[in-house]
């Protein structure tokens, strides 16, 4: 932790101007900022030739791909440098300066991932150090509830100090930021949190650079952790429809899910009732009887995703959509 608040916090002094664009933050009602400028023309350039990157990772773990450029980038940028075989300089990936303090994580993560170790010098590759990357800030999103400022301030400031002051401050933690060395221990060697509204900042930047097709599903309110891969948005003739991983489906409907891979099926039985539905069919059945899909189930990222509103209805669970949010609201 204190590796990556060292590594952020030298991002934030090496931004320099740029012109900003405007965005809505989900599930954060900041303070706005009309007049940033942020970033460079070369971040930008480079956040462009690596988006599908960003998007994939971004959508597989359920972060905004923007917010993964942006902190990826901008802590790579003229920083943390490291250097190919030909001596060319090659940017470590910012959040993914594992150093030593990461390297048993990252090593972990690759292996359930891929079915191999990563070492320490895998950083370098963009392939496996931004999905990490997605899957750290995931971790974090998920902690937070999805509060995005409360999350980059945990990586500034450190999770121990941050929910002291939260703790005693709640709503009004943002006002505390001045103060924080009042909550830490007196060996802390920051004063300040740093720059509160530095999410709004990079999101901004890089709001029109990637399209992100995610969602979030809150079930009774609490926030859903998908672990592996998150919902997702596909738009077919006009609409717009969630589909949810399989694993998701067993967590939220507390419903024993199977999958079929040779016959690409997937059957889902809670109670008396049996759902069966095929990859890219239309049809599906419910209790044997034959139903019409608006949206097939598919495969996504390697995983089985299939159409959440959908299953959870034929279940008798209340479904509703906040778009301003991207998250999907389920009432048991």
């Amino acid at each position: 932790m204190k590796k990556i608040t060292g590594i952020i916090l030298a991002a934030i002094i090496a931004i320099s101007t740029y012109p900003a664009f405007a965005a809505t933050i989900p599930d954060h009602q900041g303070t706005s900022m009309e007049d940033v400028e942020i970033g460079t023309e070369k971040l930008n350039s480079a956040v462009r030739s690596y988006s599908y990157l960003f998007k994939k990772a971004g959508d597989q773990y359920g972060v905004d791909p923007n917010l993964l450029a942006a902190i990826c980038m901008q802590e790579s940028s003229g920083r943390n440098l490291s250097l190919r075989e030909d001596g060319t300089e090659y940017p470590a990936w910012g959040i993914m300066q594992i150093e030593y303090s990461m390297v048993e994580t990252f090593a972990a993560f690759g292996k359930r991932t891929t079915g191999k170790k990563w070492t320490r010098e895998d950083r370098l590759d963009e392939e496996k150090a931004i999905p990490f990357a997605a899957y750290l800030i995931s971790k974090a999103l998920i902690r937070y509830d999805c509060d995005y400022m409360k999350m980059i301030q945990s990586y500034n400031f450190g999770q121990v100090i941050l929910d002291r002051i939260i703790e005693e401050k709640a709503d009004d933690w943002l006002d505390e930021r001045e103060n924080a060395v009042e909550y830490t221990d007196p060996e802390w060697p920051y004063k300040t949190y740093g720059d509160p509204l530095y999410i709004e900042h990079v999101l901004r930047y890089y709001h029109n650079d990637i399209e992100y097709s995610g969602a979030k599903v809150r079930m009774n309110g609490e926030l859903i952790d998908f672990d592996d891969q998150y919902p997702l948005l596909e738009t077919r003739s006009g609409k717009t429809y969630t589909l949810i991983p399989i694993r998701g489906v067993s967590e939220a409907l507390n419903s024993n899910v199977k999958w079929d891979g040779k016959n690409q099926k997937v059957e889902i039985k809670k109670g008396r009732h049996t759902m069966t539905l095929y990859v890219d069919s239309d049809v599906a059945y419910f209790d044997g009887e034959e139903c019409y899909l608006d949206m097939p189930a598919m495969i996504k990222n390697n995983r089985t995703m299939v159409p959440l509103r959908f299953i959870m209805e034929s279940f008798d669970l209340d479904v509703d959509w906040d778009g301003e949010t991207r998250t999907v609201e389920i009432l048991k």
